[in-house]
C-alpha cells in the first residue's frame, strides 16, 4: 500500500513522542524543518554559492554556444548583452565556431510572396536541422558565399546591401563612383571577402567599360569598398572576364577566368590579394595534366576547409567529381583532396554538382534541391536533404553563425 503524504500543516498538530527517533536528532543537532531553514543556516552560507563564476569562465563558455541561441541568452544581465559588441569576444566567439563545429548551410532563394517579391534565408545546421530563418521584401537580387558569417546582397541598379543573417542587421552601402555608374553595369557583379592582416572585410564590385564576347575582348574596372570606410575606391582594370560568384580563402577572392558567353574551360584564375589589393593570375595545369583534352567537364571554384579547391566534373563515360586543393597560395602547390565517382541516377546534365563543405571526411554535394553526403572513408553516398520553397533560384552556401558586426546598421 503506497504511503500518503500529509501537508505541512497537518504534519505540525502531531505531537511527537518524547522517544521519537526523529525528535531526538532534531534536538541533538538543531535541525529545522527546510521552511524554517536561512541561508546563515548553511554552512558554509548559501551565499558563497550564488557568487559569480570569474569573467574568463563565464566568456569560455558563453563563446562557445551558436549565434543565434547565444542572441537569446546575453539579456539575462548587462554584463552579458555587453558582449555583442565586444571585439575580443566576438572573434573568440566566430574562431571557435569555426574549430570547434561542422559548417551549417544557408539556403537562399527569391519569390513571389501574396504580390510582393521576396527573399528568404534558411539556416540549417550539419545535422540539416532547421535553426533560424529570415524574409525581407525586395526586388530580385544576387548574393555572395557567405564570408564569417557576413553576407552581399546586391541588385541590378547598382544597391549593394551587407547582411549578418544571423543577428539580422544590415546596412546598404554608397552608391559606386559616378564614373562606374555611367559605364555599362547590365550584369552586376559583386564579391566579399575577408583581409586577415588588416582584418578587414571587402566587397569587391566589376564594372564593364567593354565586353566583346565575339572576340573575347574585356575591359572591367574593379571598385573595392572597406566595411567602416565612406566611399569606393578604384583598384584596377582587368582584360579578362571572371565568371562565378568569388571565392573568399586565406586573405584572397578567386575568379575562373571564362570567355563570357561561351564559358570555355580554361587553364588560369584570376586572383585577388586583399591586403595589397592587386590581381594575379594562378595557373591551373598541375589540376590538369593527368586528363586529355577530349574530356567533356565542367570548371568551378570552392572553398573547402577554408581552403580555395577547382572542381572538375566530367560528364558522358564516367560522371565523376575531382577536387583539387591549393596549398601555398602561390599558385604553386596543389594536391588531390579525392575522388568521387557518382551514381548513374546523378548524370542529369540539367543540375550542376556543387560541393558546398567539407569535415570530418565527409563532403557536402549539392544536385538541384538534394543535398549528399559523402563518405571520403568509404566511398558511400548518401541523400541527407532535399530543398522545399517556392521561388528561384536556389542557392545554397557554407555558413558559420558569428556576431560580426556590420557598423552603423540597421
Amino acid at each position: 500500500m503506497q504511503a500518503r503524504l500529509l501537508p505541512e500543516s497537518d504534519c505540525a498538530s502531531i505531537p511527537k513522542k518524547e522517544g521519537d527517533v526523529n525528535c531526538r536528532t532534531e534536538e541533538k543537532h538543531g535541525l529545522k524543518r527546510p521552511t524554517d531553514l536561512t541561508p546563515k543556516d548553511l554552512h558554509p552560507p548559501l551565499t558563497n554559492y550564488i557568487k559569480p563564476l570569474p569573467v574568463d569562465v563565464t566568456t569560455n563558455i558563453l563563446s562557445r554556444i551558436n549565434g543565434r541561441e547565444l542572441l537569446n541568452i546575453l539579456p539575462v544581465c548587462k554584463d552579458w548583452w555587453s558582449l555583442r559588441k565586444n571585439a575580443f569576444f566576438i572573434d573568440l566567439h566566430l574562431s571557435l565556431a569555426v574549430r570547434l563545429t561542422p559548417p551549417g548551410i544557408i539556403l537562399f532563394w527569391h519569390g513571389e510572396d501574396k504580390g510582393q517579391q521576396r527573399y528568404k534565408f534558411q539556416v540549417r545546421n550539419h545535422q540539416w536541422e532547421r535553426q533560424f530563418s529570415l524574409a525581407r521584401e525586395s526586388d530580385p537580387i544576387l548574393v555572395t558565399p557567405a564570408c564569417n558569417g557576413l553576407i552581399c546582397i546586391y541588385d541590378f541598379k547598382m544597391g549593394i546591401t551587407m547582411c549578418n543573417p544571423t543577428t539580422q542587421k544590415f546596412m546598404d552601402l554608397p552608391r559606386p563612383t559616378p564614373n562606374s555608374a555611367r559605364l555599362m553595369n547590365t550584369f552586376p557583379k559583386c564579391s566579399l571577402g575577408f583581409d586577415p592582416i588588416r582584418k578587414q572585410y571587402k566587397v569587391v564590385r566589376f564594372f564593364y567599360r567593354k565586353v566583346d564576347h565575339a572576340n573575347q575582348s574585356y575591359n572591367l574596372g574593379c571598385e573595392i569598398f572597406t566595411l567602416g570606410a565612406a566611399w569606393w575606391k578604384l583598384i584596377a582594370s582587368i582584360g579578362c572576364y571572371p565568371t562565378g560568384p568569388g571565392v573568399n580563402a586565406k586573405g584572397s577572392i578567386y575568379w575562373i577566368i571564362g570567355s563570357g558567353a561561351r564559358n570555355i574551360s580554361t587553364d588560369k584564375i584570376l586572383a585577388l590579394n586583399l591586403t595589397k589589393e592587386k590581381f594575379r593570375d594562378i595557373s591551373l595545369l598541375a589540376t590538369r595534366s593527368q586528363f586529355g583534352d577530349d574530356v567533356k567537364e565542367s570548371i568551378s571554384l570552392a572553398q573547402l576547409e577554408g581552403n580555395l579547391c577547382v572542381v572538375y566534373t566530367r560528364f558522358f563515360e564516367s560522371y565523376t567529381v575531382d577536387i583539387w586543393m591549393l596549398m601555398d597560395y602561390l599558385g604553386k602547390r596543389w594536391i588531390h583532396k579525392c575522388h568521387i565517382r557518382l551514381p548513374a541516377q546523378m548524370n542529369d546534365l540539367r543540375y550542376k554538382i556543387e560541393p558546398i563543405s567539407m569535415y570530418d571526411e565527409k563532403v557536402i554535394l549539392r544536385r538541384g534541391r538534394s543535398f549528399y553526403e559523402y563518405n571520403l572513408q568509404d566511398g558511400k553516398m548518401a541523400n541527407v536533404y532535399t530543398a522545399s520553397y517556392e521561388g528561384q533560384p536556389l542557392q545554397a552556401f557554407s555558413f558559420v553563425q558569428s556576431l560580426v558586426p556590420l557598423g552603423d546598421s540597421s
